[in-house]
């Protein structure tokens, strides 16, 4: 029987192996779009990450996010909940926005 770790290590190489034959299919001129795309929304996601820490830290004082729900006020929790909420609906968007950009690239083939 495979540990967790196998199981996970075989999906990843699948996955990455599907990734790589995607990409062999592009023209050199797509591949380097497809890069660009990336770049610009790992740039954005991390700006967006920055903020939400930026958010987080002001909402807490400095308390590590792990110790904030036992040491933070109920309204202070409610509002760090929102932002962590905010900053998960923001990446999600900015990730589907990347993911349907990087689609119409290999579209164009």
């Amino acid at each position: 029987m495979k540990s967790a770790l196998e199981l996970a290590m075989e999906k990843t190489a699948s996955i990455g192996a599907q990734a790589r034959e995607e990409l062999s299919k592009l023209s050199p001129g797509q591949r380097k779009e497809v890069e660009k795309i990336k770049k610009v929304y790992e740039s954005k996601l991390a700006e967006k990450d920055v903020m939400f820490q930026q958010e987080a830290m002001k909402l807490t004082g400095g308390v590590p996010l792990e110790m904030a729900a036992r040491v933070l006020p109920p309204e202070l929790q409610e509002k760090l909940a929102r932002a962590r909420e905010k900053f998960k609906a923001d990446k999600e968007a900015l990730e589907a926005e990347r993911d349907g950009k990087i689609e119409a690239v290999k579209k164009q083939a």
